[in-house]
């Protein structure tokens, strides 16, 4: 048994994920960091599925507070995943069809099943479990190793995100997002991530519409069997069929 999903990038961490049974939207950014194109792919992308819009964190290229007017003329069957920290500053902004997710937070929604995991920056990242199909969204939780990181930092923030990257390594990762930031030497993690989690799709992000580096991802040594989303422009689609 399997399924066939669509992925389309929208912009930095934005990606519209389609499933036959229902739509998942990641990370709608906001103001500079969503260009117009992205929301003419966005609007492009809706149908008539059920969509569950998540939100890893509130820092702007993360968090959309306008979501609700841009999905409602297009989709009418909507809820939200949103962290914490996005509530307590937008609280007036979301109704009864939102969840609001701490780390360690486990939740069922239409039976689609949601755990939370604290970020190292900021809100969370997700685990989602749909009809035998894992799903890691990582958000901010990345191995943010700056030039000016402290060593003492620098290793707690690298045993943070391994640890994290050896439970989700037990999960078996259908399709995982991970930063690569290419702000920093070492991406963010990302080349870290796809090594030892080893999803069957990967799915770079966090790249603030800058793509040159993600062609160093054709250059690990992977399975044959799994294969990395290196998109080049807003709109890029990639098409898988997951095997479960």
């Amino acid at each position: 048994m399997g399924y066939r999903v669509k992925i389309t990038y929208i912009y930095h961490s934005s990606f519209f994920v389609e499933f036959p049974e229902c739509n998942f939207l990641f990370d709608l950014p906001h103001g500079d960091h969503l260009p117009k194109l992205g929301i003419d792919v966005l609007r492009k992308s809706f149908n008539s599925n059920p969509l569950f819009v998540f939100f890893s964190h509130s820092h702007d290229d993360h968090f959309n507070p306008d979501i609700e007017d841009i999905i409602t003329p297009f989709t009418s069957e909507y809820k939200f995943i949103i962290s914490y920290d996005i509530y307590a500053d937008y609280a007036s902004r979301f109704g009864n069809n939102t969840y609001i997710l701490e780390p360690e937070d486990e939740v069922n929604i239409d039976n689609i099943k949601i755990r939370a995991y604290e970020s190292n920056d900021l809100g969370n990242a997700y685990l989602i479990s749909f009809n035998g199909i894992n799903i890691y969204y990582g958000g901010d939780l990345a191995e943010w190793i700056w030039p000016d990181t402290k060593n003492e930092e620098k290793e707690f923030i690298q045993n943070y995100f391994e640890e994290i990257l050896k439970e989700l390594r037990l999960q078996k990762i259908h399709i995982g997002f991970s930063n690569m930031d290419p702000r920093l030497k070492n991406f963010g993690g990302g080349i870290k991530f796809l090594q030892m989690v080893q999803p069957d799709l990967f799915i770079p992000m966090h790249t603030f519409g800058r793509y040159d580096h993600l062609i160093k991802l054709k250059q690990i040594d992977m399975p044959l069997d799994k294969e990395i989303f290196i998109y080049s422009k807003i709109g890029d689609k990639i098409e898988k069929y997951i095997d479960v």
